[in-house]
């Protein structure tokens, strides 16, 4: 079954590379939505995906969205929450892709996460009918009620939590934002991370796991815009130079 998708237009497009935004466990697609208005601000065009339209684990939902990435005919940006960015490391194995922005990253496997996810809960979730129920705590009360899944597919949540993934560095530039208060990602977790994944990392002062569910959303989607310009340069932004000829040689 094809990943929804929804469209975030651009104000004025600047960049070749278009952005698709994954959300995590236990949130919706809408979770990213002023993130990607202020991108859009930006000349940024961007993709709502819904990745709960694939029950399957890690690799069923990289094969999806690689579907996704393919169909826009142009190598994405794909930017992810939390277990989402393991689903995009294994998306670029898969189909090419620009870049990498992992928010809010977590070790998977890691004893963070297995605290955060009560392992009962998880096979209550199989016994019960391929969901997992949303423990108490991962998503913000802050966030509004149509970001929030009450349950995820099981099978993603048990690649996650065991650890069934292998992390290898994509050949793609690679950041992760993470806040310095995110007691799922602490300083050990960024360095081995990184050190993994040749990864660039943006920690963010004072900023927890769920900075889109506060008002710290604004600075994670400005850290962003500011790591892919620094690093992707040039090779974005041949759609605003190619819009610019076009203009000028219609002055003429």
């Amino acid at each position: 079954m094809p990943l929804p998708i929804t469209p975030v237009h651009p104000e004025g497009p600047r960049y070749r590379a278009p952005v698709i935004f994954v959300p995590g466990l236990w949130s919706g697609p809408d979770v990213w939505r002023p993130a990607a208005g202020l991108l859009a601000h930006r000349g940024w065009e961007g993709w709502l995906t819904d990745p709960n339209a694939e029950t399957g684990g890690i690799a069923e939902r990289a094969a999806a969205l690689a579907t996704v990435a393919d169909e826009l005919g142009r190598a994405p940006v794909l930017v992810a929450h939390d277990a989402a960015g393991v689903v995009a490391l294994e998306t670029a194995r898969r189909t090419a892709v620009a870049a990498i922005v992992w928010v809010a990253p977590f070790v998977p496997g890691g004893a963070s996460v297995r605290a955060a996810v009560n392992p009962w809960r998880v096979l209550a979730g199989l016994v019960a009918g391929m969901a997992v129920r949303r423990p108490p705590g991962w998503a913000a009360a802050a966030m509004h009620a149509a970001w929030v899944r009450e349950r995820e597919a099981a099978a993603l949540v048990v690649d996650v939590v065991r650890g069934r993934t292998v992390l290898h560095p994509a050949d793609v530039p690679t950041v992760l934002v993470v806040g310095d208060a995110d007691a799922r990602c602490d300083a050990g977790d960024r360095a081995t991370l990184g050190a993994r994944l040749a990864a660039d990392l943006v920690v963010l002062p004072a900023a927890g796991a769920l900075p889109l569910a506060t008002g710290r959303w604004q600075e994670h989607a400005g850290a962003i815009h500011r790591w892919l310009v620094q690093t992707l340069g040039e090779t974005v932004l041949e759609l605003y130079e190619e819009a610019m000829a076009e203009r000028d040689g219609g002055d003429e």
